[in-house]
C-alpha cells in the first residue's frame, strides 16, 4: 500500500501520533489487520483527506462547532460510502492528540489513574495516557454529533414536498429583484 497518497476510510480505526528517529510527527493509521506509518502528522492526514473532499480540517472543525455549539475538541465528519465520524482524545494542537473513528469503538475502561484502555472493534486495543472520564465526554460528544448530522438529514428529508403553486420568476431589464410572472 502506498502511504504517500493514504486516505482515511472506513476501515481507518484511529490515527495515533509517532515520532520517528528525526523527531518528526508522522500518523501510524490503525487498520483491522495492520497499521501504516504516513508521513505526515495525523492533522495533516485528516486534512488532507478533507481537502480530497472539497473542504478542509478548519471547515470541518468550524461546521462542528457550529452544530455542537462548542469550540474546542470537536469531532470531524469525513464523507465516504458512509459518513466517518472522528473524534481526538485531546486538543487536536497537541502532537501526543489521538484520534479514532466513532464506529469502530467497542468499549473503554479506565487501566490505571489518568489512563485509559480502548477496545476497538478489531478486539485490538490502544492504552491512552487520558482519563475515563475526558475519553468518555470526548465519545459522547462524537455521538452527539453523529445524532444530531442524521437528525438533520431526517428533519430536511420530511421537509421535501410537492409545490402548491407553480412559480416562475423572472428579473426584467433594469429591475433589481426577480418577479412572480
Amino acid at each position: 500500500m502506498s502511504t504517500d497518497m493514504f486516505e482515511i476510510r472506513q476501515e481507518t480505526m484511529g490515527i495515533v501520533p509517532e515520532y520517528d528517529a528525526c523527531g518528526d510527527l508522522h500518523a501510524k493509521v490503525l487498520l483491522p489487520d495492520e497499521y501504516v506509518t504516513i508521513g505526515e502528522s495525523p492533522t495533516q492526514l485528516i486534512d488532507r483527506t478533507l481537502r480530497l473532499q472539497g473542504t478542509s480540517f478548519r471547515g470541518a472543525r468550524d461546521g462542528a462547532n457550529y452544530i455542537l455549539s462548542r469550540t474546542h475538541n470537536t469531532p470531524v465528519r469525513i464523507d465516504g460510502e458512509e459518513t466517518i465520524i472522528l473524534f481526538p482524545t485531546t486538543s487536536p494542537s497537541r502532537e501526543d492528540c489521538t484520534w479514532f473513528a466513532l464506529h469502530h469503538i467497542d468499549r473503554y475502561e479506565a487501566v490505571e489513574k489518568g489512563k485509559t484502555c480502548v477496545t476497538l472493534t478489531n478486539g485490538h486495543t490502544v492504552t491512552l495516557p487520558v482519563s475515563r472520564f475526558s475519553f468518555h465526554n470526548q465519545f459522547q460528544k462524537a455521538l452527539r454529533f453523529k445524532y444530531q448530522l442524521v437528525e438533520r438529514r431526517t428533519t430536511r428529508m420530511l421537509l421535501i414536498r410537492e409545490p402548491k403553486k407553480c412559480y416562475h420568476l423572472v428579473k426584467r431589464d433594469g429591475g433589481r429583484n426577480f418577479e412572480d410572472s
